[in-house]
């Protein structure tokens, strides 16, 4: 029986791998910086620590034979050291201590926001690289750095460049689109429902999950970067109109959104001052949404100004690549896999009900 480690087990992806490894057959040995929210696994243990210490790295390793590095900072207030700190060195002093431990794979996983979306879509993994601010460099300086490791006895990689990622316990980007219905809500009781803007794919996270067990199957993906996308193209204005449906929302139709307001309210949100003008007052009214409705104050929606440009061009990911190889995904449906998120939040209360 193999041992894998996967980092970050009690996050978005992570927590969702764990599982999906040991019905595999792996003994799992579950990590996160602490032992909060972490799964126990059946086979296995749980290591908790943070992986910016060399000895918790050491230890983390130690007896593995696959390393799943789930891990990241997406903090949109974290500073360009904090974020090359985790994203790009963590990388790469987890992979030199799997290699010194013995271990035989090393599976990372990226965005696929580190594509230039003027390269032309959909985007594949030969597509030009343009990263959008400090992320993306500190996930584009990890990916270098692997890329880098290709001498014949060199532990093997494989990169998943991920498309916008949803699921159960996600706090960052995607979160976000929970938040939009329930702000609006505090304003109207009919909410205006888009159509239109530009358009992009996601994917679930236990796809994500999924597509890790399946790329370490298969011997040909060592040296690898894949794409992982639900292959579901939508508009942004479609997109948070699904969103509002899966509330049960009343809507009325508003046309379709204007490129040249999405452009400027995009560029405009990338400036620091409205950024965080923006952000102060997302969050003041999410706070609003959960003192009206008694929630856990376990979101914290923030304007990702790296994510702004998705206000007004495209992110179309192809996944083909993996597709090829057999790998599909389950929720191929945005609004279905959705619907099943949002039941997730609403459960642990993390979200209002409606209806």
């Amino acid at each position: 029986m193999d041992t894998i480690l996967v980092t970050g087990a009690a996050g978005t992806v992570g927590s969702y791998v764990v599982p999906l490894a040991e019905a595999a057959g792996y003994r799992v040995v579950a990590n996160d910086r602490t032992a909060t929210g972490v799964r126990v696994p059946v086979r296995g243990e749980v290591r908790a620590g943070d992986l910016r210490s060399g000895e918790v790295i050491r230890e983390v390793v130690r007896g593995c034979d696959v390393v799943v590095h789930a891990a990241a900072e997406h903090r949109v207030d974290a500073g360009a050291a904090d974020l090359a700190r985790v994203n790009t060195d963590v990388v790469a002093h987890l992979y030199e201590a799997a290699e010194a431990a013995g271990a035989r794979r090393f599976v990372h996983l990226s965005t696929s926001m580190l594509y230039d979306p003027t390269a032309g879509q959909p985007l594949t993994e030969p597509s030009a690289l343009a990263p959008r601010g400090p992320l993306g460099l500190s996930k584009h300086g990890a990916e270098m750095f692997l890329r880098g490791k290709t001498a014949a006895g060199s532990l093997e990689w494989t990169v998943l460049r991920m498309a916008p990622v949803y699921g159960q316990r996600g706090r960052h980007f995607a979160a976000a689109l929970l938040c939009v219905g329930p702000i609006l809500r505090l304003l109207t009781p009919v909410l205006p429902r888009p159509t239109g803007g530009p358009s992009g794919t996601m994917v679930h996270a236990e796809d994500v999950a999924r597509a890790i067990i399946f790329a370490l199957s298969k011997s040909e993906t060592a040296g690898e970067i894949y794409n992982v996308s639900d292959g579901d193209p939508m508009t942004l204005g479609d997109r948070i109109a699904e969103t509002f449906r899966a509330y049960g929302l009343r809507t009325i139709p508003t046309g379709r959104l204007p490129k040249v307001v999405l452009e400027g309210l995009g560029r405009t949100f990338q400036a620091p001052g409205a950024h965080g003008t923006a952000d102060v007052a997302s969050l003041a009214a999410w706070r609003l949404v959960t003192m009206r409705h008694g929630l856990k104050p376990a979101l914290r929606p923030r304007l990702d100004r790296e994510a702004m440009t998705l206000l007004y061009q495209d992110l179309l990911v192809d996944s083909g690549k993996l597709r090829s190889l057999g790998w599909e995904p389950r929720h191929a449906s945005f609004g279905d896999g959705f619907r099943q998120v949002l039941r997730w939040y609403q459960a642990e209360q993390w979200v209002p009900r409606y209806g």
